[in-house]
């Protein structure tokens, strides 16, 4: 795991090293083992390496350059330093990531005669790319990267990023300048560089607490969508999809026996895959099914024991440490168990928001940062259990699309059934279509909500936007909600584990988002993951994830797996009412926010007033403004510095072991 940062110069124009340094280093948390700078032409076809941003020497005919923070992991010596040349120097390659299948390819390519200086897998796909070209080498490697291939033979910049985004990988066109980082804040240091609000990205934010696709909260300013590539020549500039979520429509003839004990293997195969490196390896265990399975999966392997670490929330109600320490001594690990409180989040919203490059839209991205924070010492790499949800269908919305399809005839005679009859009919009498319910059901505002805030709001827009996404799936509706959360929740989570976890210099991998696995589970039938029960009110634990479920009771018993789902939830209305929030709302936020004119600040005020410290559904949806306007005073008032941010930074930890 590392950091890419580097611009170059469509008018040709030289490029200063002392800007590239300064790039590097406002993400050097992200690889603290080693920093490399590279110039180079696509003109001329040179490239020079350059040290310290000293530009002694350089004769200003370099129009391009790009750097490397580098976590060693695999290979830790210098011969795996990046960005890596090829033998004649006509190619240069930084990559953020790890590839799980790199010894194959590397036999062959030894096998018709390729050498090779490192065992890094940096260098496996520098001479994958010399033999069979960016466009072969990307379908064949399977694995979470951020690629930039400097290709000074053919005058071509080529960037990509993993099918299903883990690694992060923007980028911006500034002027006459292409800039690329693996994170937004890298741009800050271009003075090219101008961080103005996108007031269209604005309204989708507030509804749905992130931006989708390519879609960032600074205007101009883009993440490569999962599965693209971005190639720059002298001609120009395009993106293209290389690789998507699969539809397919003709389903695996499998029974529910078999389909398990397939996916068992597919996912043994892949935890142990991802325990590659030559670094401790641990796992994040948040008590629920998906982490679990991975820790047990992983626990086979790593000796003496496997060492887990887990964020315990000071509120009781919000726990999950029953099912830790039944996970814990099922397949005996090493349980580490990490207090949050309100002193805690309250302390470092300002360095959590700006390692994130956006505002805190989830409380639990908090819980990820001490989490990290505290492993660091110990482990370069976690394991997660992240994604499963989306691919198995595991969120209460994939029940209840599941029963609006199944029900609405029905609507008029239920919607007088009193209490759950009343309470089904709001849920699913949302919107005009099945796909606007579906993506309306994780609005974080309601409409009312949402124009109290923003009069100007235009929620209808960024549905429209939506759509497209959404309308990207061939198969079944449900088949197609799962793969539209894919290809939006699920990589706003992916950014969230990357960002935070880097934070700390520390890799997250994610046995779950496999292609192999991922074509499989999509290969089998919907009614494999998600059925319409109405069973009441456990139908979501009962209809949900239905095959991990089984996995899950087989490995950990009934009640493990047939709880009510909880995710990670934190406590909003706690931080609020801590007296600490309160100075910061009065004399920092809420002026903020008057002064900016994007929200009512009078809303603001009143949700605070009216339940913002009692009521846990008013907290969350003041967090909303609340994390915005942290993001905008870091990354717009310029509270900011390449070390890192200026209030709040230096906070002691208050986190506790329990």
């Amino acid at each position: 795991m590392c950091g890419i940062a580097g611009y170059y110069n469509i008018d040709r124009t030289a490029t200063d090293p002392s800007v590239l340094k300064q790039m590097l280093d406002i993400q050097r948390h992200r690889g603290p083992d080693d920093q490399r700078m590279y110039l180079f032409s696509l003109k001329s076809g040179q490239s020079r390496e350059v040290g310290g941003g000293r530009a002694e020497g350089i004769d200003g005919g370099f129009e391009g350059a790009v750097g490397f923070n580098r976590l060693s992991i695999v290979d830790l010596s210098r011969r795996a330093r990046q960005p890596m040349r090829n033998h004649e120097g006509t190619l240069l390659i930084a990559f953020n990531g790890e590839i799980y299948n790199a010894s194959d390819y590397r036999r062959k390519l030894e096998a018709v005669g390729f050498t090779f200086r490192s065992r890094a897998d940096t260098e496996v796909l520098l001479h994958l790319y010399e033999h069979i070209g960016f466009d072969a080498m990307i379908e064949q490697i399977e694995g979470m990267f951020a690629i930039c291939i400097v290709d000074m033979r053919r005058g071509e910049i080529h960037l990509a990023r993993d099918p299903f985004g883990i690694k992060p990988l923007y980028w911006t066109q500034q002027g006459r300048t292409l800039l690329f980082a693996s994170e937004v804040k890298s741009f800050l240091a271009h003075p090219q560089f101008r961080a103005e609000i996108d007031v269209e990205a604005l309204d989708e934010y507030l509804a749905f607490r992130y931006c989708a696709a390519d879609r960032f909260l600074l205007r101009g300013v883009h993440p490569l969508e999962p599965g693209r590539r971005l190639r720059l020549t002298m001609d120009g500039m395009t993106i293209q999809r290389y690789w998507q979520i699969p539809d397919i429509p003709d389903k695996l003839n499998l029974d529910k026996p078999s389909a398990i004990e397939m996916l068992d293997g597919l996912l043994c195969r892949s935890v142990e895959s991802h325990l590659m490196g030559d670094v401790a390896i641990g796992c994040q265990l948040s008590g629920g099914i998906d982490s679990s399975l991975v820790a047990a999966r992983a626990s086979r392997h790593v000796r003496p024991r496997l060492q887990t670490f887990s964020v315990i929330p000071r509120q009781p109600a919000y726990s999950e440490e029953r099912w830790i320490s039944q996970v814990a001594q099922a397949i005996s690990i090493d349980s580490h168990r990490l207090l949050l409180d309100e002193s805690y989040v309250l302390d470092h919203l300002d360095p959590a928001t700006w390692h994130l490059d956006q505002p805190l839209g989830m409380p639990s991205t908090i819980g990820v940062y001490l989490l990290a924070e505290r492993a660091k010492d110990l482990f370069k790499v976690l394991l997660s259990g992240e994604g499963a949800d989306e691919l198995f269908g595991g969120y209460s919305r994939f029940h209840d699309a599941a029963l609006r399809e199944r029900i609405m005839p029905w609507m008029p005679i239920l919607g007088r059934v009193p209490r759950w009859g009343h309470r089904l009919a709001r849920r699913l009498k949302c919107a005009r279509t099945a796909a606007d319910a579906f993506m309306m059901s994780s609005l974080t505002l309601s409409p009312r909500r949402l124009l109290e805030l923003r009069p100007e709001a235009d929620l209808e827009g960024v549905l429209v936007r939506r759509r497209t996404i959404f309308d990207q799936g061939k198969a079944d509706h449900l088949s197609n909600c799962m793969k539209y959360d894919m290809q939006t929740y699920m990589v706003d989570l992916l950014v969230r584990q990357d960002k935070m976890s880097m934070a700390h210099s520390i890799e997250t991998r994610v046995p779950f988002l496999n292609r192999q696995l991922v074509s499989f589970v999509r290969s089998l039938p919907v009614e494999y993951f998600v059925r319409a029960g109405i069973l009441w009110p456990r139908g979501h634990s009962r209809n949900t994830k239905i095959l991990l479920k089984e996995l899950a009771r087989r490995t950990f018993g009934e009640a493990f797996a047939y709880r009510p789902k909880s995710g990670f939830n934190l406590p909003a209305d706690c931080y609020f009412a801590h007296p600490q929030f309160t100075e910061i709302m009065e004399e920092q936020l809420l002026p903020g926010m008057r002064r900016r004119g994007w929200l009512q600040e009078s809303a603001v005020r009143r949700w605070w007033r009216d339940g913002g410290t009692t009521r846990h559904g008013v907290a969350m949806m003041l967090w909303v403004p609340v994390a915005l306007e942290v993001w905008a005073q870091l990354f717009l008032d310029r509270k900011i510095t390449p070390a890192g941010v200026t209030r709040g930074s230096c906070i002691e930890n208050r986190a506790s072991s329990i």
